[in-house]
């Protein structure tokens, strides 16, 4: 569906009934399939917007950092008339996701962070998603060019309108990330005032953002757990969807 949000429009996946949750994809882009979505509308409706500036969803001229993007999108819950609702995100849906949850903790039954960005690493190891090729990068992320998460998700030779959104969520993620990288100094010191109970969900073998950024993160939210999914790597969403559905539904 397409959310109209004054002269701009939002593009929604709907699927399922019950509680809401939003979820958030990341630098991953909104891929097809996506059996993390199917998964969870089993037992929540589940509202999955591709990010303003992707695919149909317009990017009005304003949204330029993470935070402008966290304040439009907190208006599409408005216009949803979501007075309540869970939120997820991967990666940089994540580090939007936890900003949101700044802004606005009372409205979020539940927060959900899958391997977020928003944390400064600290590791000089890590791939930089502005200077690997974008392709090699989500192979780095999910385990290799050979694993099955990569082989059915990104694997096959992208038509053009996949390489269309290849580059619309690569210059996105640029416009929100790029200085500095992939994070806001502010982050972890505004997540101290957040009390929605939360769960962090890493990869045990992540590259992108190490566990020690999961640590970080449980130590400033109040009220987090983290569970660490064996074997898995950045997008642990897209490797592992049965593992990821289960601690999201189970929480």
């Amino acid at each position: 569906m397409m959310l109209s949000l004054g002269s701009d429009g939002l593009d929604l996946q709907v699927l399922g009934d019950g509680s809401p949750l939003i979820f958030l994809h990341g630098e991953e882009g909104p891929r097809a399939p996506a059996p993390h979505l199917a998964l969870l509308a089993a037992n929540l409706r589940v509202l999955a917007p591709s990010l303003p500036g992707i695919g149909r969803s317009t990017r009005p001229d304003w949204v330029e950092t993470v935070l402008t993007m966290a304040k439009y999108l907190l208006h599409a819950a408005d216009m949803l008339g979501l007075k309540q609702f869970g939120l997820a995100g991967a990666s940089l849906g994540g580090w939007i996701a936890a900003e949101m949850a700044t802004m606005a903790p009372e409205r979020l039954s539940r927060l959900f962070l899958i391997g977020s960005q928003g944390v400064k690493t600290g590791h000089l190891g890590v791939p930089d998603l502005f200077t690997t090729p974008y392709r090699r990068y989500l192979e780095l992320s999910t385990g290799g060019s050979s694993s099955p998460a990569f082989t059915n998700v990104f694997g096959t030779a992208p038509s053009d309108h996949e390489l269309d959104i290849d580059l619309e969520t690569l210059e996105l993620a640029a416009r929100l990330g790029f200085k500095p990288y992939m994070h806001d100094r502010a982050l972890l010191p505004a997540l101290r005032r957040v009390t929605t109970p939360t769960t962090l969900i890493w990869g045990e073998r992540d590259p992108i953002t190490p566990i020690v950024i999961a640590e970080q993160l449980k130590s400033a939210l109040p009220r987090a757990t983290l569970s660490i999914v064996p074997g898995a790597g950045h997008y642990v969403h897209v490797e592992q969807p049965d593992a990821v559905a289960a601690i999201i539904t189970g929480a």
